[in-house]
């Protein structure tokens, strides 16, 4: 596979397109896909040890679920695809997945939400079979036989388009005022010093623990002692180290989710930064990659809500 076709695919995840489409358009397998966004080595980093050899003499070699230590190598070869870039796109499939709402049938598809019941628009086909053939978006619950009917207007593809370039077009006039408050944004939202600091105490406590828990048993083999109280106290260590292993966790993930919050502002910051009002056309990479989504209100009203929570309401 070129280069070229690497960028391509990644060009088109970043724009919002799914799997199933991306494979369609590039004559791929949806696994070839996944796996070209998903493989660190197209960054320029290396995950080494992926797989070990169990055993020497038949020379079997097996993936490494854990057995040994894996290493994580930085900028280890000339990137494909930029880090930036393919950094965006791990937050962006890592925000999909969480949100539980992304169908990958086109770029269109559940990005636009019904501001009635809460719902998600999705795609219908109007005169399938004749000249008069329509795509148009509405409410998957319009006609919902459990609520009722939803007031919403359908669009069509033109007029999303339409409500995306004059919501961006705001925030270009206002790009400045736009920009400062994004970095404003990462400079506090998107801090991690609190946690990094709680979790490299947390390192160092949990290490404590297994060695005195290690101790411990190591004693009772050693020497005869009561077993009764030899069990409470192995309970004891093992339940704190559980729970601080726990929050340990819990810390881990909050990091991660601040640090994919601040790629996206960022990648957000990036694509603002060179747009100007004559700029201001559609192009999927700038939809895929700015729009969160867009809420439709009423037939005279919708909001759209960009990355980052910026909101621009249209009436």
């Amino acid at each position: 596979m070129t280069d070229e076709q690497l960028q391509k695919v990644t060009n088109l995840r970043a724009a919002g397109n799914g799997y199933k489409k991306i494979s369609k358009l590039l004559g791929l397998s949806e696994n070839t896909v996944k796996s070209i966004l998903t493989n660190e080595k197209y960054r320029g980093d290396a995950l080494l040890q992926k797989q070990y050899t169990a055993d020497f003499l038949q020379k079997t070699r097996k993936t490494n679920n854990g057995e040994i230590p894996q290493y994580y190598v930085e900028e280890h070869h000339e990137a494909i695809i930029p880090p930036a870039q393919f950094d965006f796109v791990q937050a962006e499939l890592a925000r999909r997945e969480k949100g539980g709402r992304y169908s990958g049938v086109n770029i269109f598809s559940n990005k636009i939400k019904c501001g009635c019941c809460g719902g998600w628009y999705g795609s219908k086909v109007w005169h399938s079979k004749d000249k008069y053939r329509k795509v148009i978006y509405r409410c998957n619950r319009k006609n919902g036989q459990d609520t009722p009917p939803c007031n919403t207007p359908h669009w069509t593809e033109e007029q999303i388009k339409e409500m995306f370039l004059k919501a961006l077009s705001t925030l270009v006039d206002a790009k400045a005022e736009t920009i400062e408050n994004l970095q404003g944004l990462i400079d506090t939202v998107c801090r991690t010093d609190a946690f990094v600091a709680e979790q490299e105490s947390l390192e160092q406590e949990l290490g404590i623990i297994a060695e005195n828990l290690t101790n411990l048993i190591r004693e009772n083999a050693r020497v005869a002692q009561d077993q009764d109280e030899y069990a409470k106290k192995e309970k004891k260590l093992r339940t704190i180290y559980g729970e601080k292993h726990n929050r340990f966790q819990e810390l881990e993930a909050l990091i991660q989710e601040k640090n994919d919050t601040k790629e996206i502002l960022t990648n957000f910051i990036n694509s603002l930064h060179d747009l100007t009002r004559e700029q201001t056309e559609f192009r999927e990479e700038l939809w895929g990659g700015l729009v969160d989504h867009i809420r439709v209100d009423n037939e005279k009203s919708s909001t759209v809500v960009f990355r980052g929570g910026i909101e621009v309401t249209l009436e």
